[in-house]
């Protein structure tokens, strides 16, 4: 159907849709989509420029620059709604201008690190906005998604990755590294393997690009409890951010402790987002264990069984040494973990120097005929690295779907 917007007005538009742009100018999250064959700041892709796709259980906001004629398939009608105003806050616009001033004005040889905080209040939907309103500043920078549960990358993961060009969705970002962790949630001595790896993959994505001029970092919305509250200041203690934008509820006190500690570095800018965002989508639980489960199995969709012999590999978990803090490789006992329910157990394929070469559902270590036999798209040249086999916590079928936890 064909669908006009005035200038000034926002279509929000949930998933799954798909439309066309054909007359007029929009922008979705700072990203300017024009009709076909006129200016674009898009890359060349898959799909023509003036496309914008919506998946399942996401939304996004289009905004009319122009008064502008749209081309939109969806299956439900209730899956659009039309507002006459811009859905992105006044709040978030002043921080975006901020921002882009202090990196404009940074005259230190290291990019501004700009951390969002916040309990599932938009804070990847802020930094998609923030991202693309810089590059077309001309900055270049990174994205570094340190959320465990992500939906839309590899959940369990850490990544970073650079960003030089607008994206509406994660997966568009051309990913640089990549530390597997194996579990959605930084439980117990997780929490500062994640805030070391994030600090360790910053580090190295700083020395590989000298001309980067931000990071973004998104973040998990675990604040509550006293766990979580030790995790975050553990964290931003860790990463050290110049700049902390926290979705502030002050119903949570779990934040003050935060923001107190936050604020011993004088030079760390904090910005606090009170103001409830009305047009941001909220996923259900449910819709977020989708997304997940989809997500695993669009990655699982080209695995295959391999079997790979037993000799010269190690099994290993990750531990974390509060004494001298550092993270420690732990080496486990094959005897003792084939009387543990481990099977299809997600791990990480390491090579000597424990680098990630991928992930794969292990199904069988076979010590009698000296093999294991495991589900993954593996190379044969990629099987020979393969010297170490970490072993997450998560469990799950070759479709995505969980199947229960491995406790080490």
């Amino acid at each position: 159907m064909l669908k006009e917007i005035k200038k000034g007005n926002t279509l929000i538009v949930k998933g799954p849709t798909r439309i066309t742009l054909e007359e007029g100018e929009v922008e979705v999250l700072g990203n300017d989509i024009y009709p076909a064959g006129e200016k674009t700041s898009n890359n060349e892709g898959e799909l023509p420029q003036n496309v914008i796709i919506v998946p399942s259980a996401l939304s996004f906001p289009i905004y009319a620059i122009k008064k502008s004629k749209l081309d939109i398939y969806t299956q439900d009608q209730k899956n659009l709604e039309l507002i006459s105003e811009n859905s992105i806050p006044d709040e978030w616009i002043k921080i975006k201008d901020d921002i882009i001033e202090d990196i404009k004005k940074n005259q230190e040889n290291v990019p501004l690190k700009i951390m969002v905080l916040g309990i599932s209040s938009g804070k990847t939907t802020l930094i998609k906005y923030l991202a693309n309103n810089l590059v077309k500043e001309g900055l270049i920078g990174g994205y570094l998604d340190s959320d465990l549960g992500q939906q839309i990358l590899l959940p369990t993961t850490l990544m970073i990755g650079l960003i030089d060009k607008p994206f509406l969705s994660l997966k568009e970002i051309d990913e640089e590294k990549r530390f597997f962790i194996g579990a959605t949630f930084p439980k117990g001595v997780q929490k500062f393997i994640v805030s070391h790896y994030t600090k360790n993959l910053i580090d190295i994505f700083s020395e590989q690009y000298d001309k980067i001029k931000f990071i973004l970092i998104d973040t998990d919305g675990w604040v509550k409890t006293e766990a979580g509250c030790v995790y975050k200041n553990f964290f931003i203690n860790k990463v050290d951010p110049d700049i902390l934008i926290v979705f502030y509820d002050e119903e949570i006190e779990e934040y003050d402790d935060i923001l107190k500690k936050a604020k011993e570095n004088k030079q760390r800018k904090i910005v606090l987002i009170k103001g409830e965002n009305k047009y941001y989508y909220e996923k259900t639980k449910d819709e977020r264990r989708f997304l997940r489960q989809s997500r695993f199995s669009h990655v699982f969709e080209d695995f295959q069984k391999i079997t790979v012999p037993l000799n010269g590999l190690t099994f290993i978990k990750r531990d974390y040494d509060t004494e001298i803090d550092e993270i420690k490789e732990v080496e486990l006992d094959v005897r003792n973990l084939i009387s543990l329910p481990y099977h299809y157990v997600l791990v990480g394929l390491l090579d000597e120097d424990s680098n990630l070469i991928n992930v794969a559902l292990l199904f069988t270590i076979n010590i009698e005929k000296n093999y294991i036999l495991l589900f993954s798209n593996l190379s044969y040249k990629e099987q020979k690295k393969i010297k170490k086999i970490l072993l997450g916590s998560l469990r799950l079928s070759i479709k995505g779907n969980h199947q229960g936890y491995l406790y080490l």
